[in-house]
């Protein structure tokens, strides 16, 4: 006599709940036991809006794969998930497994959705979240037809990584289409990133730079060339140098400090110091502003460059008597081409203490 004993069919592991981020895939599986002859598995759902459990997915598999969780109307926050198990005498039904869409429910920038500003002026763009509470930011702009670049603090701008996005003294290069990727923390431990579909543009109209271009950090000075130690004083040893013509020469020291011109010394208000062009000139200070000239004769009434770098050998022309003074004046022309004020021109008076003689053997 044979006795079959058959074991019943049973659920030995339920559905578990799945929490993961906005579009991505939650899979939801079972494990039966027992039963006569081939089980059969039929997945369910019930969403939120849904009266009753409809069947969902493949059938006869033992697990169910959802994908773009929180995406459209498919899959979304709070979907409830179940299986019936059958075999050839009995059908049970698991118990509904929950379905968490980690997700940041609305990503709101505050304001308009457009900006236009003069160069210059100041401006923030800001987001307001709810849901889960973000962890981090990352406003992003748009650098082509579908290419966003991660903005980054600079000049301009800062907050890159806050919830607010601060531009000031707005420069034309700010202009473009901004929105923002939020990341926050799930329930599960891990970091989600969500992107707002909202955008904001901003349109930066230039403005002329009027402001004339002044220097910073400098003040007008006297200078005495040529005194009795020839300490600054440079001479030129060549055999030309005892020609009557060359004794009243003498010859600039590009390490002074009063010719340090360099650009940090530089105020342009608007336009940035690499753009100004430096001018000087050397004038009589007898007879107001009447140009020097160098020892090649050429007028010394405006140059442009550095003058830390450029030495002058200076021709007096008989004029290099005791106390004799001159000057150099410098001034700035930015690239509208608005010039220092005469009065803001930075002057230096150089005086002659002792006329220069022939020294030293040659």
């Amino acid at each position: 006599m044979i006795i079959l004993i058959f074991i019943l069919l049973n659920i030995k592991v339920q559905p578990a709940d799945q929490a993961d981020c906005k579009g991505n895939k939650a899979t939801f599986s079972v494990t039966s036991e027992g039963g006569v002859g081939k089980i059969h598995y039929l997945w369910k759902r019930k969403r939120p809006t849904d009266a009753v459990f409809a069947s969902f997915g493949a059938a006869d598999s033992i697990k169910l794969a959802v994908y773009n969780i929180g995406v459209g109307n498919e899959s979304p926050d709070s979907t409830l998930y179940q299986v019936s198990v059958s075999d050839d005498e009995t059908e049970i039904t698991s118990s509904a497994a929950h379905l968490t869409v980690n997700q940041i429910t609305g990503i709101a920038p505050i304001g308009v959705a457009s900006y236009t500003l003069n160069q210059g002026e100041n401006l923030w763009l800001k987001i307001q979240t709810s849901g889960n509470s973000p962890s981090g930011f990352q406003w992003i702009r748009k650098s082509g037809p579908s290419n966003w670049q991660d903005v980054t603090d600079g000049i301009s701008i800062s907050g890159s990584q806050d919830a607010q996005l601060n531009f000031t003294k707005i420069s034309v290069a700010d202009s473009g289409i901004y929105k923002i990727r939020v990341t926050f923390p799930t329930i599960n431990g891990n970091l989600c990133t969500e992107t707002s579909t909202i955008t904001r543009r901003i349109f930066v109209t230039p403005v002329p730079d009027t402001e004339p271009p002044i220097f910073a950090n400098l003040n007008n000075d006297i200078k005495l060339l040529c005194p009795d130690d020839l300490v600054l004083a440079g001479w030129n040893d060549s055999i030309g140098a005892i020609l009557p013509e060359e004794k009243n020469s003498c010859l600039f020291h590009k390490s002074d400090t009063l010719f340090d011109l360099s650009p940090v010394n530089f105020s342009d208000n608007v336009t940035p110091s690499d753009s100004l062009v430096l001018h000087w000139g050397i004038f009589s200070d007898d007879i107001l502003h009447l140009p020097l000239t160098d020892t090649a004769g050429a007028l010394l009434d405006d140059r442009t460059g550095q003058i830390s770098g450029h030495p002058e050998n200076i021709n007096f022309e008989g004029r290099a008597a005791l106390n004799q003074s001159w000057q150099i004046i410098f001034w700035l022309e930015d690239a509208a081409g608005n010039q220092t004020p005469e009065s803001l021109r930075h002057k230096i008076t150089v005086r002659l203490t002792h006329r220069p003689e022939i020294v030293n053997s040659f």
